[in-house]
């Protein structure tokens, strides 16, 4: 009879221990994800420490400055046409990863745009401010093709000029 009842203390000790060993199991699963989770936030940490930016404020600037001194002349056809050309020469420059052609050209575009200006506000009429105003987005396009080496906003200049073109007829 004491080895019937041992051997039933025993079993219901067993049975409580299991329940126990799956607790702990799991108990340990929790604590080495945590660890884990640790580790690699630890190390998301250094490597990102690692990659600061750093801004060295001596470096030269890309900002671009008219080689010409003096502003183009001629009608508003003719200087709308030398625009054109320009750009489009513009996205061309920027495709073949010609850094020099595209900063001379731009200065060329910016100077057309500093004679055009006045003309067309001299012109007057009842669209002329969103005119000046859509000029201004176009040679904006321009620049940023530039400094940003996006041939696209050249493109995009190309098609919105072609549309203030028209308009001006």
């Amino acid at each position: 009879m004491t080895l019937l009842l041992t051997n039933l203390q025993a079993r219901a000790f067993l049975c409580l221990l299991r329940p126990m060993h799956s607790v702990m199991r799991f108990m340990r699963s929790r604590v080495l994800v945590g660890v884990l989770v640790g580790v690699l936030v630890g190390a998301a940490v250094v490597v990102g420490a690692g990659c600061a930016t750093t801004i060295n404020l001596s470096a030269p600037t890309t900002i671009v400055n008219p080689v010409a001194t003096t502003l183009p002349t001629g009608t508003n056809i003719q200087l709308f046409d030398q625009l054109h050309s320009s750009i489009a020469e513009l996205s061309v420059s920027i495709t073949d990863e010609d850094k020099t052609r595209a900063k001379s050209t731009l200065a060329t575009v910016l100077n057309v745009w500093g004679a055009l200006e006045p003309q067309i506000s001299a012109a007057g009429g009842e669209t002329v401010d969103q005119t000046v105003i859509d000029m201004q987005r176009i040679i904006d396009l321009a620049k940023s093709s530039v400094e940003r080496n996006r041939p696209a906003d050249a493109d995009k200049a190309l098609r919105f000029l072609d549309l203030v073109i028209q308009s001006q007829k």
